[in-house]
């Protein structure tokens, strides 16, 4: 899929507010999830081009511009991350960001890591849900999926540390994520504690 957005032949389905971060764009906007149910299943299911209508571009810190387009094309290659601050709930039979585990305990079932990852211009901490015996290399070699979810997050622009943000969901795309470290329980980084990149 690329410019499409539904699969379905022009249904639309529901919209979702996000936030669009990259090393060279930042902007809200709405995205419709066409057949999907989750925005993580949509983003992962697409390649190319993102169709975002009523877009508002930020500046670096967050704080809208006077630039608003009816509609815009993002190229998913340039995304850092998707952000939501306040997701609408999933509709009915869909899971919440994540699959549900198919399995009992154990091994196989999925977990919520902390983890810390760079992008070229931002640090992303937040809980990823991994299956319990995936270790840090493991997490960073996998290439599926693209857009990988991340809950109860916090970003920090590298070249001012004192803006950061906080949101519920992410999705961050590993083409871009540039180093990552397993925090073992240590739920955030201090931007004191960053060294200076």
């Amino acid at each position: 899929m690329t410019w499409g957005e539904g699969f379905d032949g022009g249904q639309e389905g529901r919209d979702e507010p996000i936030e669009i971060v990259g090393t060279n764009i930042r902007m809200t906007g709405v995205v419709s999830l066409g057949r999907f149910k989750r925005l993580s299943d949509m983003i992962n299911a697409s390649s190319g081009y993102l169709r975002v209508r009523d877009a508002c571009l930020l500046h670096r810190t967050g704080q809208p511009s006077d630039l608003e387009l009816p509609e815009m094309m993002v190229d998913q290659d340039e995304i850092s991350f998707i952000a939501q601050t306040h997701p609408d709930a999933p509709e009915e039979g869909a899971a919440g960001g994540f699959d549900t585990p198919t399995f009992d305990t154990g091994i196989d079932e999925r977990q919520a890591r902390e983890y810390v990852m760079f992008t070229p211009a931002h640090t992303v901490s937040g809980k990823v849900y991994v299956f319990g015996q995936t270790d840090l290399a493991a997490f960073v070699d996998s290439t599926s999926p693209r857009f990988v979810p991340v809950i109860d997050a916090t970003t920090r622009w590298l070249a001012d540390r004192k803006v950061v943000n906080r949101y519920d969901f992410l999705l961050i795309n590993r083409t871009q994520m540039i180093a990552a470290a397993d925090l073992g329980g240590k739920t955030d980084i201090a931007p004191e504690d960053l060294p200076s990149l």
